[in-house]
Formats: structure tokens, C-alpha cells, sequence
């Protein structure tokens, strides 16, 4: 049947993976409406609540550190049944005083007692989403939510920050559990034809090294399953000179250990530079910016998704990742965005949103120098109302003549939902207005190569003697990928780490 799992990886990717959760969640037509343009089993499993009830809850397994779920409870109203059998037990076994201690219980947003209580939602803000099950729509089973005890979000005394102590972390959880047997597996025997993985990480933080681990142990279990990569990166505003080192420090070696194992690695990053004027992100609000990376993602794959027939062409994972990687080694991909009116102007040559910060010096203005390059592979899609469907052949398309760039467009009349618990951070958009257009461009070019080189160079005196060598040669390795004249004895690398 298609199906996608996904892996939620810190609480910036568990925000973005929220907001594209309630996307799915808002697809659904009931009685009365016409089918659906996409296909909920893709991402969705069917089953049953212990009240013998239906569910149709996400396939996916959800990682944060303590404190990180908010108000989300593990078991929740589908699968909370009230029973005293748990209590005669602990009697049989214990008949003396017993002292329970328990942890301030973290209140429920307003939205999300609106939510279960059927009432009228108030507005969101960027100050009452304090967590991102704040703005959930969506019920997870209890086998999705798992919660690491071992760092506590947003501690000041040991920051979960580096991408060593991300590989420590799984290495100490695996050695304990086996995580891909405890958690992954019971998602994966569920599916009849497995499409693929969809994995929602930061790569600039200790998340990159526990991600990197992760998907080493998914491509030993799975060795030809489409491993699809959404590496997220922080906000860099206000953030001091040493932590931003830290961040390309951790960004390089997730790429370095990621793109040899993923399909397809896609970073996402909120521009440094000046937004356009039609886009209002607060860049402090994990909110916002999540907001704006998970429609780009949601957008640039949702051929994935989408149902057989009216006129729908979808393609799975794997063919798109192919569509991309034109030479076998080209497993990183840039992606640019255009939203709004702009969006629905499909002669555009450059897009007003490069999501791909990956190596730009912090000067570098938008649309210039490495912004360009000769393509190898393009993926456009676009969904809205101003271009006609074009159907494509469900088989994929023959690969291109060698030199040839490999490029395909995708439309669809399904617009991206404004929902409530969507914040207003389009000017173009109405606060009524349940739609809009957007359109994505995912790109594999020469100009990868520059930028890789580029951050090679920014981290250089950034890790220890005992790492640089390889993580130099890694990102060495991904830079010739890219290469107009590719060769494996190419020296125009700087050396100097």
C-alpha cells in the first residue's frame, strides 16, 4: 500500500513534523465530500482503540528529550481505559505505607482543551505554544511517543548540543533495548509494501549524531529502502560566534555520516538574510519557523502521497530521490520556495526563498554566485490553482543522456490548508482563506559542490585533530559528486584541515 514511516527526531523537527501531521489530518473527507486527492494510507494506520473503537493514527515514532512532550500524555483517551487491576497488584505485592512523588503536571493550552472539549479555538501566538503538542491535532499511539530521560530540553548545565554526545546517547539506548527492534519494527511489520522513510531531524545539534546512528542501523535492517532525510537547522539570529562554530561543526559531520546512508538528505534552514516583505516569521518562535520548513517539505513530496487515478501521477520516494541523484552519489539536495502569488507564477527563474544555508558565508546575498549552478536533477512542485494538471506516466521517467539535466514538474489544484493552529505568517493570505498556493524546487547542481567546499573550510579548526581527517574527507567525497568534471584525483580542495 505505499506506506511511509516517519522518525522524529528533537523538538524543532517534532514542531515541523506537527505541523504536517495536522496537514494530513485536515485531507480527510467524511460523507457527503469528494474523495481525497491523497491517499491517508500512505502515512496513516488503521487499528483499533481499547474500547474496541476504529483509530487511524500516524506512522511514526516520535524521540524527545524530557520535558519535550508538554502536556502529551503517552496514553491517551483512545487507549486509556480506567481499570484497578494495576492496583490490586501493586496491594498483593506491597502492604505497607506507600509515598508517591510526582513532577509538576504540565497544563493543558487552552487550544488543546478547545480541541478535546468540541468548543470554539482561540487564536494561536507564538507566546501560548509553549511545546508542540500545544497545537497537535492528531492522537499517537503509545508505542510512537518515546521520551529520553537522559537530557532534559533546554537544560543550561548539559545542553544536548553536540553530535558526539547524540552518538553516545544511541549507542547507550541500543546496547540497552536494540531501539530498532523496541521501536521501529512494530511500525514496519504493519505495512504490506513499505514506500519508504521519512525522517524529520536537526542537523546542527546533538540530534545530528543520534540521527546519523539511527539511520545506520535502518540501512543495515533495510539495505534498499528509500531513506529520506529532512535535516532542519536552528535559527542563527543572536546566536553568539562560538555556538554558531558549534552548529556548522555538528552540521558537517551530519552530513558527512548521513549522505552515505540516506537517499536523499535535503537540509532546511530559515534564510539569514532579509525575508520578503510578504512573509512575517518571527525567527525566535520555533512555531513560525517550523511552520514555514514543514510546507516546503510537505509540498516538495507530496507526489508520495497522493491517490491513483483523477488524474493524480504519484511517485513514490524512491523514484523521486532517483529523479534527483542523476550519478548514484548525489544524495544532498538544495530546495527553494515560492509562496502566495508568486508562487502561481510559473516562469519564475529564481525563487524568493532558498531554504538550502548549507555553506554560505553569512554575507552572501540571495540569489547570486552559488544560488546557481548547472543542474543535474530538478524536481518542481507545484500546488495550486493557475496552472493546468499535467499527468505524468505512473512508471518513471527513462534517465536522461549523460550531461543532460534530469528535470520534472509536478502539479496539483490541492492547495496547502491555512489551519487554525497554522500561524499567519503569509500577508497574502486571508485569515479566512483555507488554501494557498505554494511552490518547491528541489535541486541537485554544481553549486552543491562550492557550498560544500565552503563549509569544509568554516569548520576546519572547529573539531578535534582525531576527527578532522575523516570528516575532511567526507565532506570531500560529497563535494566531487557535484563536480562538472568529476574526477576521484581531483586536488583543488583546500587541505588545510
Amino acid at each position: 500500500m505505499r506506506e511511509i514511516i516517519t522518525l522524529q527526531l528533537g523538538h524543532l523537527s517534532n514542531y515541523t513534523a506537527t505541523h504536517f501531521w495536522n496537514a494530513q489530518e485536515s485531507y480527510f473527507t467524511y460523507d457527503g465530500q469528494d474523495e481525497s486527492l491523497i491517499d491517508h494510507n500512505v502515512h496513516w494506520r488503521a487499528g483499533i482503540g481499547q474500547d474496541g473503537a476504529d483509530t487511524f493514527l500516524p506512522r511514526t515514532v516520535i524521540y524527545d528529550l524530557k520535558g519535550g512532550f508538554g502536556s502529551l500524555r503517552k496514553i491517551n483517551d483512545l487507549y486509556d481505559v480506567t481499570s484497578t487491576e494495576s492496583t490490586v497488584t501493586a496491594h498483593s505485592l506491597w502492604r505497607g505505607k506507600s509515598a508517591v512523588h510526582k513532577q509538576q503536571v504540565i497544563e493543558q493550552s487552552d487550544y488543546q482543551q478547545s480541541l478535546d472539549e468540541g468548543t470554539t479555538r482561540p487564536q494561536l501566538t507564538e507566546h501560548s505554544v509553549r511545546y508542540w503538542s500545544d497545537f497537535s491535532h492528531a492522537y499517537y499511539h503509545p508505542k510512537s511517543l518515546v521520551q529520553l530521560y537522559d537530557f532534559e530540553l533546554n537544560s543550561t548545565i548539559r545542553p544536548f548540543e553536540r553530535f558526539a554526545m547524540g552518538t553516545e546517547l544511541f549507542d547507550a539506548l541500543d546496547r540497552e533495548h536494540d531501539i530498532i527492534d523496541r521501536d521501529w519494527r512494530p511500525f514496519v511489520e504493519e505495512c504490506d509494501l513499505m514506500q519508504g522513510v521519512q525522517v524529520f531531524t536537526t542537523l546542527d545539534d546533538a540530534w545530528g549524531g543520534f540521527a546519523s546512528s539511527y539511520l545506520e542501523e535502518l540501512r543495515d535492517e533495510y539495505p534498499k529502502s528509500c531513506l529520506w532525510v529532512w535535516g532542519l537547522q536552528n535559527p542563527l539570529a543572536n546566536v553568539p560566534r562560538e555556538k554558531r562554530q558549534l552548529r556548522l561543526a555538528n552540521t558537517a559531520q551530519c552530513l558527512s555520516n548521513a549522505c552515505p546512508l540516506a537517499s536523499m538528505v535535503v537540509p532546511l534552514s530559515l534564510p539569514e538574510t532579509q525575508l520578503p516583505l510578504h512573509l512575517a516569521v518571527e525567527p525566535g518562535s520555533p512555531w513560525h519557523v517550523s511552520a514555514l520548513l514543514s510546507a516546503a517539505a510537505e509540498t516538495a513530496a507530496i507526489q508520495s502521497r497522493m491517490r491513483v487515478g483523477q488524474g493524480n501521477s504519484p511517485a513514490s520516494l524512491s523514484d523521486v530521490a532517483e529523479g534527483l541523484n542523476t550519478s548514484g552519489n548525489q544524495t544532498l539536495a538544495s530546495c527553494a520556495m515560492d509562496v502566495g502569488h508568486h508562487a502561481d507564477e510559473g516562469d519564475r527563474s529564481t525563487l524568493d526563498l532558498d531554504l538550502f544555508r548549507v555553506g554560505r558565508e553569512a554575507n552572501a546575498a540571495p540569489g547570486t554566485d552559488e544560488a546557481r549552478g548547472r543542474i543535474f536533477g530538478q524536481l518542481s512542485s507545484y500546488r495550486g490553482t493557475s496552472e493546468p494538471l499535467i499527468e505524468e506516466k505512473g512508471a518513471p521517467t527513462p534517465r536522461p543522456l549523460p550531461g543532460n539535466p534530469h528535470v520534472r514538474r509536478f502539479n496539483t489544484r490541492l492547495q496547502f490548508p491555512l489551519l487554525d493552529s497554522y500561524p499567519h505568517i503569509y500577508k497574502d493570505a486571508s485569515s479566512t482563506q483555507p488554501g494557498i498556493s505554494i511552490r518547491t524546487v528541489l535541486s541537485t547542481t554544481t553549486a552543491i559542490s562550492a557550498r560544500i567546499s565552503t563549509l569544509r573550510a568554516q569548520v576546519s579548526r572547529s573539531v578535534v585533530v582525531e576527527e578532522r581527517e575523516n570528516l575532511s574527507n567526507g565532506l570531500a567525497v560529497i563535494a566531487d559528486a557535484y563536480r562538472d568534471d568529476w574526477s576521484s584525483g581531483s586536488d583543488e580542495d583546500n587541505d588545510d584541515m
